[in-house]
């Protein structure tokens, strides 16, 4: 779950660190010349400009926070390519990730009521909860639950939740007794959804109420967010922004830019990712997070002690050795929080966060020093209008607009796509099927596969004579269905009937001259990391 396309979204690294003496002077000298309102105008000036620039991106929804004020909520292009229905600040888009800082929040107010504690053990409010090591089991934290750091590898068991499967919140949780430790526990940082989702089922666990109603009750009634939802089933039709992709040729992220379908069936993951809301509702959001836990009438949430452990670095996500020309943003040390990624921007503390879902990106943008923010809501998978905004937006929250994000991230994503098609046009990726036959009859090969954690593949048998193929179907997963076809020896590709799926490489492993199990993969090196096949072993078992 999830992209710039909905990948890179989800866990890329938003280079943001400070220049040294120049970046504070610059600092000083723009605390002293902004006015209320002016970041405002220039991101609204940059967001026209950024829209003029990419004319593929449908639309998007921009909020502005400066110094504690809402100074921006509004809209720009169409909901839907073809239309002239236009977004305003009252379009409802999906924010996918950025929803994990409200899950956080939601456990923060239970800590302070005493009703858990961060580092309690989690089989403390779940007994039934397993990971696949008894040591990582009786280890883990509610903390260690948002904070990336479990071992999973990245995207781990994700296909429980993505591409609107039919797993529910409790599935989730049971499967990842069987899910492999990839890493070492607290030893590293790699993105996941699936704990988030066992996030929310604690808080199911403790309150004995949904997670879904906690959320209403807890954050989007108190804060007046009348439009927004916990989960896509419930966003009204009529205001909703439609998500768009590319999906080649011939990789998705290439290609003419088209309309999905709107995917509504993300309720048993909602703690991950299900809130969709509006730009006028989602400033709502930022002014409690900005105010330490306060709103602008002084009713609070949460504590301010509370609010600082949220943005308390807890996993170290990446570091380098700073600013380069290529990229004056660049951080020299960033780390995951409670729902937050926590970075330097032009050495001002910073947090963030990205979301991704099919059609759908967003960035979350606060520089707390400021009491400023900033977020973007898109309805298309556009890494460079994305990219553009979420380090150009900050800048200006600066009162800067000295690097020209426009014409980087143009260059950038020129060469991406250049590589792209490239890396495809030398792999097996757009290759046609031709390679070695099969060494069993293809009725050798049907037959019910299983893995432990997300359940049964079914590959069968169609047609006679020169017409018989085999057919694929990953049983909780409607949208995984559809041909595969011998590609190379015992490696076959699937044709899933839905084409804006990703399809997959099935290996099969023979003994005895019998197929007994099958690895599976991604075909396009693009593809989103929430289509984990690689997790996948299968075992034939019928």
């Amino acid at each position: 779950m999830l992209a710039t396309t909905r990948r890179s979204a989800l866990v890329s690294a938003l280079a943001t660190t400070g220049l040294a003496a120049f970046g504070n002077r610059a600092l000083a000298q723009g605390n002293g010349a902004q006015q209320t309102g002016s970041v405002a105008a220039a991101v609204d000036q940059f967001a026209q400009e950024v829209m003029a620039a990419f004319p593929d991106q449908p639309g998007l929804g921009i909020t502005v926070v400066e110094r504690g004020k809402v100074t921006l909520a509004k809209g720009y292009g169409v909901k839907t390519l073809g239309t002239q229905d236009r977004c305003d600040e009252n379009t409802v888009f999906g924010i996918a990730s950025n929803t994990k800082a409200m899950t956080a929040a939601l456990i923060a107010m239970l800590v302070e009521e005493g009703k858990v504690a961060w580092d309690d053990p989690v089989t403390k409010h779940l007994p039934d909860f397993q990971m696949s090591d008894p040591v990582v089991t009786r280890l883990m934290t509610v903390r260690d639950l948002l904070v990336h750091r479990s071992g999973l590898t990245l995207g781990a068991g994700d296909l429980m939740i993505w591409p609107a499967p039919t797993h529910t919140r409790a599935d989730i949780v049971a499967g990842l007794r069987y899910l492999p430790i990839g890493g070492q526990f607290r030893g590293g940082y790699a993105y996941d959804n699936v704990l988030y989702v066992a996030a929310g089922a604690l808080i199911e666990a403790v309150t004995g109420q949904s997670w879904e109603s906690m959320i209403k009750a807890r954050i989007f009634d108190p804060l007046g967010m009348a439009s927004t939802v916990s989960s896509p089933a419930l966003v009204d039709k009529s205001r909703r922004a439609s998500p768009h992709a590319r999906l080649g040729p011939p990789v998705r992220g290439l290609g003419p830019q088209t309309v999905l379908p709107f995917d509504n069936s993300f309720d048993a993951a909602a703690p991950a990712g299900g809130v969709n809301s509006t730009p006028k509702d989602i400033a709502q959001w930022m002014l409690v997070q900005l105010g330490l836990g306060m709103l602008p009438n002084a009713k609070r949430l949460w504590t301010e002690p509370s609010a600082r452990e949220m943005w308390k670095p807890q996993t170290i996500t990446t570091w380098s050795d700073g600013p380069i020309d290529e990229n004056p943003v660049r951080p020299s040390l960033q780390a995951y929080a409670l729902g937050w990624f926590v970075q330097d921007h032009r050495g001002e503390r910073f947090l963030w966060h990205t979301g991704g879902l099919a059609g759908f990106i967003s960035f979350t943008g606060l520089l707390p020093g400021r009491k400023s923010g900033i977020m973007i809501m898109t309805n298309a998978e556009e890494t460079p209008v994305l990219r553009s905004l979420r380090f150009g937006g900050p800048d200006r929250l600066q009162g800067r607009s000295d690097f020209d994000w426009i014409a980087s991230s143009k260059r950038v994503q020129a060469e991406a796509d250049a590589n792209t098609i490239k890396d495809a046009a030398r792999s097996v990726t757009t290759s046609s099927p031709g390679g070695a036959k099969p060494s069993l009859p293809l009725a050798a090969y049907a037959g019910v596969y299983r893995d432990p954690w997300y359940g049964t593949v079914t590959i069968g048998l169609s047609g006679k004579g020169r017409t018989q193929g085999l057919t694929v179907s990953f049983d909780k997963t409607p949208a995984l269905k559809g041909k595969l076809l011998p590609f190379d020896g015992e490696t076959f590709k699937t044709v899933f009937d839905d084409r804006t799926q990703e399809d997959a490489f099935f290996s099969f492993d023979l003994a005895g001259g019998k197929v007994v199990s099958a690895l599976v993969k991604a075909v396009s090196p693009l593809a989103d990391f929430s289509y984990d096949y690689q997790d996948l072993r299968l075992k034939k078992v019928d």
